[in-house]
Protein backbone atom coordinates (compact mmCIF):
# COMPACT_ATOMS: atom_id res chain seq x y z
CA UNK A 1 0.00 0.00 0.00
CA UNK A 2 1.16 3.54 -0.96
CA UNK A 3 2.34 5.31 1.90
CA UNK A 4 2.23 8.88 2.90
CA UNK A 5 4.85 9.83 0.11
CA UNK A 6 8.01 11.93 0.35
CA UNK A 7 7.26 14.03 3.36
CA UNK A 8 9.13 11.89 5.10
CA UNK A 9 11.79 11.67 2.50
CA UNK A 10 11.99 14.41 -0.02
CA UNK A 11 12.57 14.31 -3.87
CA UNK A 12 16.35 14.34 -4.22
CA UNK A 13 18.64 15.04 -7.23
CA UNK A 14 19.82 11.45 -7.17
CA UNK A 15 15.56 10.22 -8.16
CA UNK A 16 15.76 12.89 -11.33
CA UNK A 17 19.22 11.64 -12.21
CA UNK A 18 17.76 7.85 -11.97
CA UNK A 19 14.54 8.83 -13.63
CA UNK A 20 16.60 10.41 -16.69
CA UNK A 21 18.94 6.98 -16.70
CA UNK A 22 16.52 5.27 -17.19
CA UNK A 23 15.42 6.73 -20.93
CA UNK A 24 17.83 5.86 -23.19
CA UNK A 25 18.43 8.88 -24.99
CA UNK A 26 19.11 10.72 -21.03
CA UNK A 27 15.64 12.89 -21.61
CA UNK A 28 12.01 11.84 -21.48
CA UNK A 29 10.34 10.62 -24.69
CA UNK A 30 7.35 7.79 -24.34
CA UNK A 31 9.31 4.81 -25.28
CA UNK A 32 13.07 4.81 -23.91
CA UNK A 33 12.86 3.27 -20.76
CA UNK A 34 14.35 -0.57 -19.99
CA UNK A 35 13.11 -1.43 -17.05
CA UNK A 36 15.84 -3.85 -16.30
CA UNK A 37 18.56 -1.27 -16.36
CA UNK A 38 19.38 -2.15 -12.91
CA UNK A 39 21.04 0.08 -10.12
CA UNK A 40 24.67 -1.59 -10.20
CA UNK A 41 24.59 -0.18 -14.26
CA UNK A 42 22.61 2.79 -12.83
CA UNK A 43 24.93 3.35 -10.29
CA UNK A 44 28.15 2.59 -12.12
CA UNK A 45 26.96 5.55 -14.53
CA UNK A 46 26.05 8.33 -11.71
CA UNK A 47 29.18 7.22 -10.12
CA UNK A 48 27.62 6.97 -6.80
CA UNK A 49 27.14 3.90 -4.48
CA UNK A 50 24.98 1.11 -5.56
CA UNK A 51 22.89 0.85 -2.39
CA UNK A 52 21.84 4.43 -2.91
CA UNK A 53 20.72 3.83 -6.19
CA UNK A 54 18.51 0.38 -4.99
CA UNK A 55 16.88 2.47 -1.84
CA UNK A 56 15.64 4.87 -3.88
CA UNK A 57 14.05 2.21 -6.19
CA UNK A 58 12.90 0.28 -3.66
CA UNK A 59 11.10 3.67 -2.32
CA UNK A 60 9.80 4.61 -5.43
CA UNK A 61 7.87 1.06 -5.02
CA UNK A 62 7.29 1.20 -1.63
CA UNK A 63 5.24 4.83 -1.68
CA UNK A 64 3.54 3.54 -5.24
CA UNK A 65 5.28 6.14 -7.61
CA UNK A 66 6.03 3.70 -10.00
CA UNK A 67 2.62 1.85 -10.16
CA UNK A 68 3.90 -0.86 -13.80
CA UNK A 69 5.13 -0.38 -16.87
CA UNK A 70 3.12 -0.96 -19.93
CA UNK A 71 4.63 -2.89 -23.16
CA UNK A 72 3.66 -1.71 -26.09
CA UNK A 73 3.94 -2.65 -29.66
CA UNK A 74 5.98 -0.05 -31.55
CA UNK A 75 2.68 1.16 -33.80
CA UNK A 76 4.73 1.71 -36.86
CA UNK A 77 4.80 -1.59 -37.52
CA UNK A 78 1.18 -2.13 -38.43
CA UNK A 79 1.14 1.21 -40.02
CA UNK A 80 0.03 3.32 -37.29
CA UNK A 81 1.12 6.39 -36.06
CA UNK A 82 0.40 8.82 -32.83
CA UNK A 83 -0.81 12.19 -31.53
CA UNK A 84 -1.32 13.79 -28.31
CA UNK A 85 -4.25 15.48 -27.21
CA UNK A 86 -5.36 18.24 -24.31
CA UNK A 87 -8.67 17.64 -23.03
CA UNK A 88 -10.78 19.86 -21.53
CA UNK A 89 -13.70 19.11 -18.59
CA UNK A 90 -16.74 21.56 -17.90
CA UNK A 91 -15.65 20.41 -14.11
CA UNK A 92 -12.73 18.02 -12.50
CA UNK A 93 -15.26 15.62 -10.42
CA UNK A 94 -16.34 14.72 -14.45
CA UNK A 95 -13.04 13.16 -15.35
CA UNK A 96 -13.61 9.30 -14.38
CA UNK A 97 -16.48 9.57 -16.50
CA UNK A 98 -14.49 10.97 -19.43
CA UNK A 99 -11.66 8.92 -18.58
CA UNK A 100 -14.15 6.03 -18.75
CA UNK A 101 -15.43 7.61 -22.18
CA UNK A 102 -11.89 7.60 -23.30
CA UNK A 103 -11.11 4.86 -22.61
CA UNK A 104 -13.36 3.32 -24.90
CA UNK A 105 -12.43 4.59 -28.18
CA UNK A 106 -10.35 2.59 -30.53
CA UNK A 107 -6.23 3.75 -30.67
CA UNK A 108 -6.58 5.18 -27.47
CA UNK A 109 -3.89 4.03 -25.31
CA UNK A 110 -2.29 6.62 -22.86
CA UNK A 111 -3.81 9.64 -20.71
CA UNK A 112 -1.99 11.48 -18.08
CA UNK A 113 -4.19 13.96 -15.59
CA UNK A 114 -3.48 17.43 -14.55
CA UNK A 115 -5.12 18.60 -11.38
CA UNK A 116 -7.92 21.10 -12.41
CA UNK A 117 -9.82 20.59 -15.27
CA UNK A 118 -7.28 19.03 -18.05
CA UNK A 119 -5.93 15.73 -19.01
CA UNK A 120 -3.51 15.06 -21.95
CA UNK A 121 -5.17 11.47 -23.91
CA UNK A 122 -2.36 9.52 -26.29
CA UNK A 123 -3.83 7.73 -29.18
CA UNK A 124 -2.91 6.24 -32.31
CA UNK A 125 -4.41 5.62 -35.92
CA UNK A 126 -3.25 4.28 -39.21
CA UNK A 127 -3.59 7.94 -40.64
CA UNK A 128 -4.01 11.51 -39.95
CA UNK A 129 -7.29 12.00 -41.15
CA UNK A 130 -8.29 9.05 -38.39
CA UNK A 131 -7.04 10.62 -36.04
CA UNK A 132 -8.78 13.92 -36.02
CA UNK A 133 -12.21 12.00 -36.49
CA UNK A 134 -11.02 10.33 -33.25
CA UNK A 135 -10.84 13.61 -31.70
CA UNK A 136 -13.54 15.21 -33.19
CA UNK A 137 -15.30 11.87 -31.00
CA UNK A 138 -13.86 12.78 -27.84
CA UNK A 139 -14.82 16.59 -28.64
CA UNK A 140 -18.52 15.39 -28.56
CA UNK A 141 -18.50 13.56 -24.91
CA UNK A 142 -20.42 15.02 -21.82
CA UNK A 143 -18.56 17.10 -20.09
CA UNK A 144 -15.72 17.59 -22.52
CA UNK A 145 -15.37 21.39 -23.12
CA UNK A 146 -12.71 22.07 -25.59
CA UNK A 147 -9.89 19.51 -27.58
CA UNK A 148 -6.72 21.30 -28.31
CA UNK A 149 -4.40 19.80 -30.63
CA UNK A 150 -3.53 16.65 -32.40
CA UNK A 151 0.29 17.43 -32.20
CA UNK A 152 1.18 14.30 -34.13
CA UNK A 153 4.17 12.02 -33.50
CA UNK A 154 5.98 9.53 -35.70
CA UNK A 155 8.60 6.92 -33.70
CA UNK A 156 11.36 5.50 -35.47
CA UNK A 157 10.75 2.75 -37.49
CA UNK A 158 12.19 -0.81 -36.87
CA UNK A 159 14.18 -1.89 -39.20
CA UNK A 160 12.64 -5.54 -39.57
CA UNK A 161 9.88 -7.32 -39.01
CA UNK A 162 8.59 -9.22 -36.23
CA UNK A 163 9.21 -12.76 -36.16
CA UNK A 164 6.97 -15.54 -34.91
CA UNK A 165 9.14 -15.68 -31.84
CA UNK A 166 9.31 -11.95 -31.46
CA UNK A 167 5.33 -12.27 -30.86
CA UNK A 168 5.62 -14.78 -28.20
CA UNK A 169 8.19 -12.73 -26.42
CA UNK A 170 6.36 -9.60 -26.59
CA UNK A 171 3.25 -11.25 -25.39
CA UNK A 172 5.02 -12.54 -22.35
CA UNK A 173 6.57 -8.99 -21.80
CA UNK A 174 3.28 -7.36 -21.79
CA UNK A 175 2.12 -10.31 -19.04
CA UNK A 176 5.23 -9.73 -16.51
CA UNK A 177 7.27 -6.46 -17.69
CA UNK A 178 9.19 -6.89 -15.22
CA UNK A 179 10.02 -10.79 -14.77
CA UNK A 180 13.75 -11.57 -15.67
CA UNK A 181 14.45 -12.44 -18.55
CA UNK A 182 15.81 -16.42 -17.21
CA UNK A 183 11.96 -16.54 -16.54
CA UNK A 184 11.01 -15.01 -19.45
CA UNK A 185 12.75 -17.43 -21.45
CA UNK A 186 10.94 -20.39 -19.84
CA UNK A 187 7.76 -19.07 -20.59
CA UNK A 188 8.03 -18.44 -24.54
CA UNK A 189 10.43 -21.80 -24.61
CA UNK A 190 13.91 -20.64 -25.38
CA UNK A 191 17.36 -20.59 -23.95
CA UNK A 192 17.87 -17.63 -21.97
CA UNK A 193 20.91 -16.66 -24.02
CA UNK A 194 18.49 -17.07 -27.22
CA UNK A 195 15.84 -14.75 -24.70
CA UNK A 196 18.34 -12.08 -23.91
CA UNK A 197 19.77 -11.32 -28.10
CA UNK A 198 16.00 -10.89 -28.96
CA UNK A 199 15.44 -8.52 -26.23
CA UNK A 200 18.70 -6.41 -26.81
CA UNK A 201 17.73 -6.63 -30.29
CA UNK A 202 13.89 -5.83 -30.20
CA UNK A 203 14.40 -2.71 -27.51
CA UNK A 204 17.09 -1.68 -29.11
CA UNK A 205 15.39 -1.81 -32.56
CA UNK A 206 12.75 0.22 -30.88
CA UNK A 207 10.44 -2.31 -31.83
CA UNK A 208 9.24 -2.79 -28.01
CA UNK A 209 8.62 0.10 -25.60
CA UNK A 210 8.52 0.10 -21.62
CA UNK A 211 6.01 2.97 -20.75
CA UNK A 212 6.17 3.82 -17.40
CA UNK A 213 3.01 4.35 -15.76
CA UNK A 214 3.79 6.91 -12.39
CA UNK A 215 1.26 8.03 -10.13
CA UNK A 216 2.54 11.96 -9.15
CA UNK A 217 -0.17 11.93 -6.05
CA UNK A 218 1.69 10.12 -3.99
CA UNK A 219 4.42 12.69 -4.14
CA UNK A 220 4.42 15.62 -1.21
CA UNK A 221 6.44 18.09 -3.81
CA UNK A 222 4.00 18.89 -7.03
CA UNK A 223 5.57 17.81 -9.66
CA UNK A 224 4.38 20.27 -12.93
CA UNK A 225 4.46 20.25 -16.14
CA UNK A 226 5.84 23.39 -18.01
CA UNK A 227 5.26 24.16 -21.90
CA UNK A 228 6.77 26.79 -23.21
CA UNK A 229 6.08 28.14 -26.53
CA UNK A 230 9.15 29.58 -28.40
CA UNK A 231 10.16 32.27 -30.91
CA UNK A 232 11.13 29.80 -33.87
CA UNK A 233 15.33 29.38 -33.94
CA UNK A 234 15.28 30.13 -29.95
CA UNK A 235 17.97 27.33 -28.97
CA UNK A 236 16.32 25.42 -25.48
CA UNK A 237 19.84 25.07 -23.74
CA UNK A 238 19.87 28.63 -22.67
CA UNK A 239 16.69 28.48 -21.56
CA UNK A 240 16.66 25.13 -19.58
CA UNK A 241 19.74 26.67 -17.96
CA UNK A 242 18.10 29.97 -16.49
CA UNK A 243 14.93 27.11 -15.43
CA UNK A 244 17.71 24.94 -13.24
CA UNK A 245 18.97 27.62 -11.22
CA UNK A 246 16.29 27.90 -9.03
CA UNK A 247 14.91 25.02 -9.61
CA UNK A 248 17.00 22.34 -9.71
CA UNK A 249 14.74 19.12 -9.98
CA UNK A 250 13.91 19.43 -13.60
CA UNK A 251 13.94 16.73 -16.48
CA UNK A 252 13.60 17.84 -19.49
CA UNK A 253 11.58 16.21 -22.79
CA UNK A 254 12.71 16.27 -25.93
CA UNK A 255 11.57 13.99 -29.44
CA UNK A 256 15.02 12.49 -29.84
CA UNK A 257 15.28 10.17 -32.64
CA UNK A 258 11.43 11.12 -32.92
CA UNK A 259 9.45 12.97 -35.38
CA UNK A 260 6.83 15.53 -33.73
CA UNK A 261 5.12 18.24 -35.32
CA UNK A 262 6.35 21.33 -34.10
CA UNK A 263 8.57 19.98 -31.48
CA UNK A 264 11.87 22.73 -32.34
CA UNK A 265 9.56 25.62 -31.42
CA UNK A 266 8.41 23.77 -28.31
CA UNK A 267 10.28 23.34 -24.90
CA UNK A 268 8.42 20.73 -22.22
CA UNK A 269 10.11 20.14 -19.19
CA UNK A 270 8.76 18.41 -15.62
CA UNK A 271 10.31 20.18 -12.41
CA UNK A 272 9.98 19.09 -8.99
CA UNK A 273 9.09 22.34 -7.07
CA UNK A 274 10.19 23.01 -3.50
CA UNK A 275 6.12 23.93 -2.45
CA UNK A 276 3.23 24.58 -4.41
CA UNK A 277 3.38 28.66 -3.94
CA UNK A 278 6.68 28.54 -6.22
CA UNK A 279 4.54 28.38 -9.23
CA UNK A 280 3.60 31.42 -9.32
CA UNK A 281 7.50 32.28 -9.06
CA UNK A 282 7.71 29.55 -11.91
CA UNK A 283 5.37 31.24 -13.92
CA UNK A 284 7.14 34.59 -14.03
CA UNK A 285 10.82 33.13 -14.71
CA UNK A 286 9.70 31.11 -17.58
CA UNK A 287 7.71 34.06 -19.36
CA UNK A 288 10.55 36.52 -18.68
CA UNK A 289 13.21 34.57 -20.44
CA UNK A 290 14.20 35.39 -24.34
CA UNK A 291 12.41 33.85 -26.94
CA UNK A 292 9.55 32.62 -24.83
CA UNK A 293 6.56 33.43 -26.31
CA UNK A 294 3.58 31.52 -24.37
CA UNK A 295 4.20 29.44 -21.28
CA UNK A 296 1.56 26.76 -19.50
CA UNK A 297 2.09 25.25 -16.24
CA UNK A 298 -0.07 22.46 -14.99
CA UNK A 299 0.37 19.71 -11.87
CA UNK A 300 0.45 16.25 -12.82
CA UNK A 301 -1.51 14.01 -10.70
CA UNK A 302 -1.27 10.28 -12.50
CA UNK A 303 -0.70 8.36 -15.59
CA UNK A 304 -3.81 5.60 -17.10
CA UNK A 305 -2.64 3.15 -19.26
CA UNK A 306 -5.48 1.30 -21.74
CA UNK A 307 -4.10 -1.80 -22.59
CA UNK A 308 -6.85 -2.98 -24.73
CA UNK A 309 -5.71 -1.92 -28.31
CA UNK A 310 -2.12 -3.56 -27.79
CA UNK A 311 -3.82 -6.76 -26.32
CA UNK A 312 -6.39 -7.07 -29.28
CA UNK A 313 -3.64 -6.14 -32.66
CA UNK A 314 -1.67 -8.45 -30.60
CA UNK A 315 -3.54 -11.26 -30.89
CA UNK A 316 -4.82 -10.34 -34.52
CA UNK A 317 -0.89 -11.04 -35.35
CA UNK A 318 -0.64 -14.11 -33.47
CA UNK A 319 -4.18 -15.76 -34.82
CA UNK A 320 -3.29 -18.28 -37.32
CA UNK A 321 -4.41 -17.37 -41.17
CA UNK A 322 -7.72 -19.20 -41.87
CA UNK A 323 -7.30 -21.85 -44.59
CA UNK A 324 -8.57 -21.61 -47.85
CA UNK A 325 -11.95 -23.34 -48.49
CA UNK A 326 -11.13 -26.64 -49.55
CA UNK A 327 -7.29 -26.44 -49.46
CA UNK A 328 -5.62 -29.58 -49.83
CA UNK A 329 -3.06 -29.92 -46.67
CA UNK A 330 0.41 -28.97 -47.16
CA UNK A 331 3.31 -30.89 -46.74
CA UNK A 332 5.05 -31.21 -43.14
CA UNK A 333 7.94 -29.35 -42.74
Amino acid sequence: MPTSGFASSPVEPLDIDIIREMYREGVVNLAGVDPRLNASRIAQRLKVGRARVSGRLRFWDRIGFLRRYDVWLNPTLLGWQGAWVSVRVDHPRRKPEVLRQVGLVDGVVSALDFLGEWLSVGLLGPDRASILRRVALIRGFTGVTDVDGPIFWQPPTPRRPLTPLDLRILRALRERPTATLSETARRVGVSTRTMTRRYAELVGDWAVWFVPVFDFSVLAPPVVSLTLALRPGTPHEPILRALRRPFPLLLETRPGSWAVDGSTDTLVAFLVLPSAARMEDLHRLAEGLDGVQGVELLTMVRMHAFPEWFDQHLASLTRPAPRAPHAAPGPLR
